[in-house]
């Protein structure tokens, strides 16, 4: 975070920060006065990685900067929540927008359990139309999910975040591209670094499902197994979606040529019977792909594969040589294996290396790595900033250690508040390792009482931790 980034702070001469809203791996959300105009707003800080250099660094900030922009071409529409205003503070872009009194549809589902198929069809309507003007636009979002639709207080439906987003025209500053966005609801074509319009499309289709079957189709207990799942597995028949069980279907078809067109998922929105639609016709269009994208997935799947039979024969030589070819290929999850390996080697720099360039491209398991490193090392702002990335692809145990960071910056009341989220949220792995901080410092009753609900989960390590805890009666 921003030093100057706190309550009663003025942003460029103009937005007075009143209290931070949230905040999630691509930055912290706060509600703001515009003291020109007079009216409160919602201004985001985005969190950049750390830079190599300096030139580095500026590239960043052009890149954010630029992204707002392109954002700020759709203020104007009813399902769209509007960028107004892009500025530094020196070091850091913040992105001002309107403030949307409302919740996600993310706390929507958590709170109170799938919607229904009239608010869903609502949904998919809204989205629709705001996916459709940011096309028209040439802007792609590349982060479609639950927890960027706000459902405003008066019954609107907006999509948010467009601050990630891309304009078909950004050609330059890509030498560190990113894979923006949440695995699970992630195209199969976004993970090998191609961001179209129908990769937007794919994730309405999942978001859609998660409303109205109340679980993520996706979502593995590892992101591993959930890119495993986006790439190459088969969602459940939806049961609850009734009329829009075919909508939802056909958007999450991998092959983005099949999907529907915005207007055809359109007329499947309102058809009050199944319709039958042909493919689009080929030649180049906005959900075709690029040549031997396929070809290439498998490529590094088989280099993955015999690599792991190398490490299992103890060859770990040539099990490095064949990492080293897939993560060549741009591949973030060989970049994470070859990280763990060489740290396993002892290989300490040329691993953080890799963690970061897999982490840079999405693979979550290395930004907690990164986050633990940071920590060790001393640098705490880096390692909230990993930590807030790992939270905000679906993880709520990096909270948890988020939370650590709080506590050492002397936040305590911040610590405070992520530990009562991760207790509200039940994730049992978080649960355990809520319990083994709180076991750590001394708060026994506190660790039991999560450990329980661990173990209640089904947990068995939560439920080791609970016996270790339990008073043992010596024997007569």
């Amino acid at each position: 975070m921003s030093g100057l980034g706190r309550p009663g702070w003025v942003l460029a001469d103009r937005y007075l920060l009143i209290e931070k809203l949230g905040s999630g791996g691509f930055g912290t959300v706060w509600k703001a006065r515009d003291q020109r105009l007079r009216v409160d707003v919602a201004v985001k800080e985005v969190l950049l990685p750390q830079a190599e250099s300096s030139t580095e660094h500026a590239e960043r900030v052009a890149r954010a900067e630029r992204e707002a922009r392109n954002a700020a071409r759709l203020r104007d529409h009813p399902n769209i929540v509007g960028v107004l205003d892009v500025v530094t503070d020196g070091v850091t872009p913040w992105i001002v927008m309107r403030l949307v009194s409302g919740r996600s549809l993310k706390e929507r589902l958590d709170g109170d359990g799938p919607v229904d198929v009239a608010e869903a069809t609502a949904v998919a309507g809204a989205l629709l139309q705001a996916l459709r003007a940011a096309h028209d636009a040439g802007v792609v979002h590349r982060d479609v999910k639950p927890g960027n639709i706000l459902l405003a207080g008066g019954g609107e439906v907006l999509l948010t975040d467009f601050g990630t987003a891309r304009h078909h025209s950004d050609h330059t500053l890509t030498a560190k591209e990113t894979i923006i966005g949440s695995f699970e609801y992630m195209a199969p074509e976004r993970i090998d670094g191609e961001g179209t319009p129908a990769g937007d499309l794919y994730s309405l289709g999942v978001t859609l499902y998660h409303a109205v079957e109340g679980v993520s189709p996706f979502r593995r207990d590892t992101i591993h197994g959930t890119m495993k799942a986006v790439m190459f597995g088969a969602a459940p028949p939806p049961a609850r979606a009734g009329q829009l069980g075919r909508l939802i279907t056909r958007l999450m078809d991998k092959e983005p040529e099949l999907r529907p067109s915005i207007s055809q998922a359109l007329t499947l929105l309102t058809a009050r019977t199944p319709a039958v639609l042909a493919p689009k016709s080929a030649g180049p269009a906005e959900n075709s792909r690029l040549p031997g994208v396929g070809r290439r997935r498998g490529e590094v799947g088989q280099l993955l594969a015999r690599a792991r039979d190398h490490q299992k024969r103890g060859d770990i030589g040539e099990a490095e040589r064949l990492l080293r070819q897939a993560a060549a290929m741009n591949d973030a999850l060989s970049m994470s294996f070859l990280a763990r390996l060489l740290e396993n080697r002892g290989s300490r720099t040329e691993a953080e290396h890799w963690y970061r360039q897999a982490a840079e491209s999405g693979e979550t398991l290395s930004m907690l790595t990164l986050g633990h490193m940071c920590m060790k090392s001393g640098d705490l702002s880096q390692a909230a900033y990993w930590y807030r990335r790992y939270v905000d692809h679906g993880h709520i145990l990096g909270k948890v250690h988020l939370a650590t960071v709080h506590e050492a910056w002397g936040e305590d009341d911040l610590a405070e508040q992520l530990y009562r989220e991760v207790e509200r949220d039940g994730d049992m792995v978080a649960l355990k390792a809520l319990g083994d901080r709180w076991k750590s410092s001394g708060r026994t009753d506190a660790a039991k009482r999560v450990y329980h609900k661990s173990a209640q989960a089904g947990y068995a390590p939560a439920k080791a931790a609970l016996a270790s805890l339990s008073p043992r009666h010596p024997s007569r």
